[in-house]
């Protein structure tokens, strides 16, 4: 098979070749070279079946990468907005108090004057301070939106982009498949301590880091067997300006890991 022949295959042309390589290996007169070889033929369409679905989330998730960048920018115009009308608000009552302070100093004279005069400025000053506040919570509502907004996009950045497996060998690749650069400081495999570096690792968008798990699966493989093997995985990251986020997943028996999701969350 050429490159021009595997893509013209669709996806249930790459199942169904895959299932049919599967199928062979539960053969009674299978040998272990025959086995093998059609194990890496399985993984070779399972592979290229996920790539496919992968470039295509990755089509979906710049369409909506960008309408979220649209919204982003009205957001900050909106802060930006908020912000002017904040100061000219401060302004205007910094010029209403010089008016209301020479009134006091004309009024000196008149107790009663006097007393209505600080009453009135006591709740003009009550009514800037709970406008101010109001400016206030709006724009820390805003600021969580935004953040809410970003942690939505780092939700599926961090993914399975293939590895290698065989001859107790296991090396998986985690691709960053979002917009953001981000530092890997460690990672933490099933019941195991979390494994923590001094320095990071930096994940540009479209990088990739490789973890050698072969260690991992042969000793779960001794403590759970080969089917249904099923190894929790999280990384520890962090953006650019510091917030913390933790991706999990779960590593199967053959090094592959389905699914992963990317969360704020301290560590």
């Amino acid at each position: 098979m050429n490159i021009e022949q595997l893509s013209t295959m669709t996806e249930a042309d790459l199942q169904a070749t895959a299932d049919r390589h599967l199928l062979i290996i539960d053969g009674q007169y299978t040998s272990d070279m025959e086995k093998q070889y059609h194990v890496s033929q399985a993984q070779f369409f399972l592979a290229e079946l996920d790539r496919r679905k992968q470039t295509q989330e990755r089509v979906e998730s710049g369409k909506i990468a960008d309408r979220d960048y649209k919204l982003e920018k009205w957001v900050i115009w909106l802060i930006g907005a908020e912000l002017v009308l904040a100061v000219v608000g401060l302004l205007f009552g910094w010029i209403e108090g010089a008016k209301q302070t020479k009134v006091l100093d004309q009024l000196n004279q008149s107790g009663a004057a006097t007393a209505a005069t600080l009453t009135a400025l006591q709740k003009a000053q009550e009514a800037s301070l709970d406008t101010q506040q109001h400016t206030l919570d709006n724009i820390i509502t805003m600021n969580n939106a935004l953040q809410d907004q970003l942690d939505q996009n780092l939700t599926g950045a961090i993914q399975y982009g293939g590895g290698m497996s065989g001859n107790g060998i296991y090396r998986v690749n985690l691709d960053n498949n979002g917009k953001d650069v981000l530092s890997l400081w460690g990672n933490k495999f099933g019941n195991n301590s979390p494994a923590m570096k001094k320095q990071p690792t930096i994940l540009n968008p479209g990088d990739s880091v490789t973890l050698d798990i072969s260690d991992l699966i042969a000793k779960a493989q001794k403590q759970q067997g080969s089917s249904g093997l099923n190894i929790p995985i999280e990384l520890y990251l962090t953006r650019d300006d510091g917030t913390k986020y933790v991706a999990k997943g779960t590593i199967l028996g053959n090094g592959y890991i389905p699914h992963m999701t990317t969360t704020r969350k301290q560590w």
